[in-house]
């Protein structure tokens, strides 16, 4: 153990460092910007829409053949085909049958439910189904899965199918369990195919069988699980009061929920992964921790599932731990996909999210080589034809333009392909990643060019479909405008320019909705302090710097900021202390810090 003094007790308490970030020598300098921090994470407003990509069957453009079968959920490969598939959890469901195989099959369903990998779990109901044709629950396991999640709304095609699942699961209910008998009913309550019953008033009715089974079986632990998702279900994303603090009142009883879950069963994967997602985007992160930490574990061989602890690891500032834990998940939905050629959302959404996690976690400790071999994967895997079909895709493959203005050279830059007219988002990214390269390489008239076609496409492109499911498209675009034209200023030496830009871009980042990872890439607060610092104004540099790492802990960036702020003021005992934090967070090539960079 080592002996944590003031400071260290100081940033551990701001949230500025994480576990991983801790010196592993003693310490004893007092660093009073970052001991004035107050211990809550800080969050934005929160999203109300889901992160993965919605069914083209949802979407009201016509789009070809060949998108449509590109995201859509079905599996590539038919129910009979699946093996039973190890590392998905130890977790058992027991249903009523006297087949050993539609017991396993059931319970693979279900496991799969758990890593949201739905499609691939209605084949394991389906296949258990063959096993034993009055199994009730392997009816309701397929209605389950056929439904709305938090991730991706639910595809009105998949309304028949999943009426028609619940109903034969009721039609054979009189042998089932009464807990079973509790979980038919609760899936009939949510289909029906009257057009009349619209899904949000039967993902109310969903959730009010729950709370009813969850009543009258409060130690069953899977029941309890479900009732906390159907809650979720009814407000994706969309958990929190502004500042995280409070709950919203439709799911006031999630979080308590799944505390007494996991406080029975530490290890109940369904619970963990919902509890993760219940409160990332809380101001008290931290408590999902432990879970976290034990969840991929529990599940090796459960992609989604391997990847779920960065979500608060990224926002506990454990940016190394979220990259490790990403490249794991990569690989093993890689082994996924190759053994079983899924299409549509898992391989499009979940996988294309790992690689942006890999990419995003590497961007903060400055490992470049990790960072454009991830933005190259990423971009590769979402096609141009989907992300047209679909906006919820489209701040993934932005991701790339991000990652490449951060670490690639004007030449790289050039090199990328234009995304087209079609795809204003990524017409923007593209823009703002060849302007700040024109700004920081001198070219300053290529760069102006480059701002005076992000800001008409932000006045002008037609921003709908990203408006109706909450994408902030037009914020991020008055951003990307605000910084290009700060480094513009910077290069005509206008430090005064740059920094009312800045300001501006920091104004709107601070009111973006939540989102993991961020839907802009870095805090621009660090850009700002870095300016404010090649003016000379230290004392609101350190401020810019303490903020930026308030939101966004134990970055190495901003930490440089911070070092280079107190080497500036003569504090040569207080830039140590942050040299040695930046050491640890750091893994790149320090020539790549610099303020100019920043």
């Amino acid at each position: 153990m080592f002996v944590r003094k003031p400071l260290v007790l100081a940033m551990l308490a701001a949230g500025i460092i994480a576990s991983d970030g801790l010196p592993e020598a003693q310490s004893t300098v007092f660093v009073p910007e970052l001991a004035m921090l107050d211990g809550a994470l800080c969050t934005g407003t929160m999203a109300s829409t889901p992160m993965m990509p919605m069914l083209l069957a949802q979407m009201k453009t016509e789009v070809s053949p060949a998108a449509k079968a590109a995201a859509s959920a079905a599996p590539a490969t038919a129910a009979a085909d699946q093996p039973l598939i190890a590392g998905l959890g130890a977790r058992s469901f027991k249903v009523t049958t006297s087949s050993k195989q539609a017991q396993q099959y059931f319970d693979q369903g279900l496991r799969l439910a758990w890593n949201f990998n739905h499609a691939e779990a209605q084949r394991a109901f389906q296949k258990a189904q063959r096993f034993d044709p009055e199994c009730a629950m392997c009816y309701w396991g397929e209605a389950y899965v056929l439904g709305p999640n938090i991730n991706v709304p639910m595809d009105p095609s998949a309304n028949a199918p999943a009426a028609a699942a619940a109903a034969k699961a009721k039609s054979l209910a009189a042998k089932a369990s009464p807990r079973e008998q509790a979980l038919i009913a609760a899936v009939a309550a949510r289909y029906n195919t009257d057009p009349r019953f619209e899904r949000p008033m039967l993902d109310e009715a969903y959730a009010g069988a729950m709370a009813s089974a969850a009543a009258k079986f409060p130690d069953d632990l899977d029941i309890q699980a479900m009732y906390a998702e159907s809650l979720m279900d009814r407000s994706p994303w969309n958990y929190w009061q502004p500042g995280g603090a409070n709950p919203n009142a439709v799911v006031a009883p999630l979080v308590p929920t799944l505390e007494t879950v996991l406080k029975k069963d530490p290890n109940h994967i369904g619970a963990i992964h919902l509890y993760i997602h219940a409160v990332e985007a809380s101001a008290d992160a931290k408590r999902a921790e432990a879970y976290a930490d034990k969840l991929a574990k529990l599940a090796p061989n459960a992609g989604h599932l391997v990847h779920m602890p960065a979500h608060i690891y990224y926002r506990l500032g454990r940016y190394k731990d979220s990259l490790a834990t990403n490249q794991v998940a990569v690989k093993v939905d890689e082994t996924y996909i190759k053994q079983f050629a899924p299409q549509g959302v898992y391989p499009l959404g979940y996988y294309s999210h790992n690689l942006h996690f890999v990419m995003v976690s590497a961007q903060m400790s400055g490992e470049a080589p990790i960072v454009v071999a991830a933005a190259g994967k990423l971009a590769a895997n979402i096609p141009d034809e989907v992300a047209k079909a679909v906006p919820l895709v489209v701040p993934m493959k932005a991701g790339p333009y991000w990652a490449h203005a951060q670490f690639s050279d004007l030449p790289t830059v050039l090199a990328l392909p234009d995304p087209g007219a079609q795809l204003p988002y990524l017409q923007v990214a593209w823009r703002y990643a060849r302007g700040v390269a024109f700004a920081q390489s001198g070219n300053l008239e290529a760069a102006r060019t480059q701002v005076a076609e992000i800001d008409r496409l932000v006045s002008t492109a037609d921003y709908s479909a990203f408006t109706a499911w909450g994408i902030p498209a037009k914020d991020v675009g008055r951003i990307a405008s605000h910084v290009v034209r700060a480094r513009i200023a910077q290069g005509t030496k206008d430090l005064d320019g740059a920094i009312r830009e800045l300001e501006a871009a920091v104004a709107i980042q601070d009111t973006l909705p939540y989102m993991e990872p961020p839907y802009w890439y870095y805090p621009v607060r660090q850009t700002l302090g870095a300016v404010l610092l090649m003016k000379g104004d230290n004392q609101r540099a350190r401020d810019a710097f303490r903020e930026s790492l308030a939101k966004t802990p134990n970055n190495a960036w901003s930490l440089y900021g911070l070092k280079t702020t107190f080497e500036k003021q003569g504090m040569a005992a207080e830039a140590r202390e942050a040299e040695r934090y930046l050491a640890r967070a750091w893994s790149g090539d320090r020539k790549r810090l610099d303020l100019q960079r920043l």
